[in-house]
């Protein structure tokens, strides 16, 4: 298990990720910056914390994507077992850390966070499968998608934007659930290496 954690870089990209998702959180809360929507022609407020799951999203990419191949492929370890118990423990404490911090400071903001953090996984780990390590950019690429075309005429986030939903919207939570168990099918069914 050690080789595997020294491998998978644990302590070195997702451990600061977390922090800093967590610092994120706590410092950003509800501030709002306003940025041009291209479907209604006017300022967009933009919550700067749809960009904290960024960090956890790419370390945990970069993560799974730092192997010893051979070592992997011809083991009798199911690494890629122990890889999707990696994704799992990342998103729950990402979810735990948000719902902490909404409780201890007051905010709605946290949890939201949280879910967008295993949106976002999920997104990447189905992609990843299709185009190998250039899917950690899927998160960024959402997130800009929600900021200029994700309001409608009447400046509320479209359905399909997941990000800005509230912690309770069920359109979210569902797509969400539906995202994260799509990305760890394709991730334990794909044994092979990501193509890069």
């Amino acid at each position: 298990m050690r080789w595997w954690l020294k491998a998978r870089r644990v302590h070195v990209l997702l451990l600061p990720a977390l922090a800093g998702f967590c610092l994120m959180l706590a410092v950003l809360q509800e501030s709002v910056v306003s940025l041009p929507s291209f479907l209604n022609g006017s300022a967009n407020p933009v919550l700067f914390v749809l960009m904290a799951p960024v960090p956890v999203c790419s370390a945990l990419a970069l993560s799974l994507d730092s192997r010893l191949e051979e070592a992997e492929q011809t083991g009798v370890r199911q690494s890629h077992l122990w890889d999707g118990a990696l994704i799992g423990g990342v998103l729950a404490v990402s979810v735990g850390a948000g719902w902490v911090l909404d409780t201890a400071l007051g905010t709605t903001t946290g949890l939201p966070a949280g879910r967008n953090t295993v949106f976002l996984t999920g997104l990447v780990l189905c992609l990843r499968a299709l185009v190998g390590p250039p899917a950690v950019m899927a998160p960024v690429a959402w997130i800009f998608a929600v900021i200029f075309f994700g309001l409608t005429s009447s400046d509320h986030p479209a359905f399909w934007t997941i990000l800005p939903q509230t912690g309770g919207d069920p359109l979210a939570a569902l797509a969400t659930a539906c995202a994260i168990t799509a990305g760890l099918g394709v991730h334990l069914s794909n044994r092979r290496p990501a193509r890069g």
